[in-house]
């Protein structure tokens, strides 16, 4: 996703940059307009979120490609969205250091595009990747049969380098549409950036929500239909028995709310600013601009902190990361034992009776463990 820059700048020309989403980079004298929130998050909490976040990003990618968990095609999914968020968030950090060096690397011919391309085109594939993710545990909730033929790490890299041929196809506009110095829309091809701009709100806001509220929708009817059916067939002694998707759907319901909830501000203040440039035909004011960015510090809070939602949320992701960074830990002894207790159980089985029709039917050893291994995988 692309959200709406407000900039440093409030003239006339820097309001035309606004209008593509393009981060200003050099300081002017017009600073003085500017509202104190808007100052404050631009000159301090912009550049300390960046750099948690690129620390944050870094450790979780590092896990996700970890031996233990680099064979699941989501930890694939995750690992990808920890590093388009690393780009999205350096290039945020790139115009603060110019401004705050005065660098003015926004005259510099061909930066300025370059870091447009990459804010876009990091944005689109995190989005998607939240996609991906939903779908694959869609499959793994819903329709357990095909996991083994479609949640696999080959897919995956397939569906990644298909998204980013995608994502740079969509996204080289900055290269051809605007000049290599100013940043600026030519003047022949604005209608066309303007048109660009539009398509990619439609692309990382409407399209991802209709996919995600969908696959959310079928998988919480299908967790309730399986729930509804345990507690009706289920023997008196298995009462106590937890389901084995459920730390999955935590996880899936974190990492999907979240998405939403940090996401939509931006989103509803960029329609709004929008609104008021077609209505008014001229700048923000220093409070929309305030409003606005302070709507964009929730957004960069997404891309910052998963890392948190990872290690609260995600049990295996949680014990290979204490195995890693903290091996010393007593912790680390007691989780990774919980987690071989649970293994040493699943494999003690060798079926399970399932009630059905009032009669019974035995199930292979190996369906139980993909059902059981759904809350491993992400």
């Amino acid at each position: 996703m692309m959200p709406h820059f407000y900039t440093s700048n409030v003239t006339e020309k820097s309001s035309s940059r606004e209008n593509h989403g393009v981060p200003y980079m050099n300081i002017t004298a017009d600073e003085i307009d500017l509202h104190p929130v808007t100052r404050c998050i631009e000159l301090y909490i912009i550049p300390i979120l960046c750099i948690i976040g690129v620390i944050g990003n870094t450790l979780s990618t590092i896990i996700f490609m970890n031996k233990t968990l680099r064979n699941s095609s989501c930890s694939i999914f995750l690992a990808v969205r920890g590093m388009s968020d690393n780009g999205f968030l350096t290039t945020l950090l790139i115009p603060w250091i110019s401004r705050t060096l005065r660098l003015e690397l926004g005259s510099t011919n061909g930066v300025c595009q370059l870091i447009v391309f990459l804010t876009y085109v990091c944005g689109f594939i995190s989005v998607w990747m939240v996609v991906f993710v939903t779908a694959e545990n869609y499959i793994r909730i819903c329709r357990p049969f095909i996991v083994s033929r479609m949640c696999t790490p080959a897919k995956a890299k397939l569906v990644v380098a298909a998204l980013g041929l995608t994502a740079v196809a969509l996204y080289n506009f900055p290269f051809w549409a605007m000049t290599p110095s100013s940043c600026e829309s030519y003047p022949i091809l604005y209608n066309v950036v303007q048109g660009l701009v539009y398509t990619d709100t439609v692309l990382t806001l409407v399209f991802p929500f209709v996919c995600i509220a969908l696959l959310m929708t079928a998988i919480v009817c299908d967790l309730v239909r399986s729930y509804k059916r345990r507690n009706h067939h289920r023997a008196p002694n298995a009462r106590n028995n937890r389901n084995p998707m459920a730390k999955v759907t935590k996880m899936l319901f974190a990492v999907t709310i979240s998405f939403f909830v940090l996401n939509l501000p931006s989103h509803v203040s960029r329609l709004r600013s929008t609104l008021i440039n077609m209505k008014t035909g001229g700048g923000l004011s220093s409070l929309d601009q305030a409003v606005g960015q302070i709507t964009l510090l929730i957004y960069y809070s997404s891309l910052a902190f998963n890392i948190v939602l990872y290690i609260t949320f995600g049990s295996r992701f949680r014990c290979v990361f204490i195995e890693v960074f903290c091996s010393r830990c007593k912790y680390h002894i007691s989780c990774m034992a919980s987690n071989n207790y649970e293994k040493h159980n699943i494999e003690q089985s060798t079926s399970v009776l399932l009630l059905r029709n009032q009669g019974t039917e035995r199930v292979p050893i190996h369906q139980l463990t993909d059902e059981n291994d759904v809350n491993n995988d992400c």
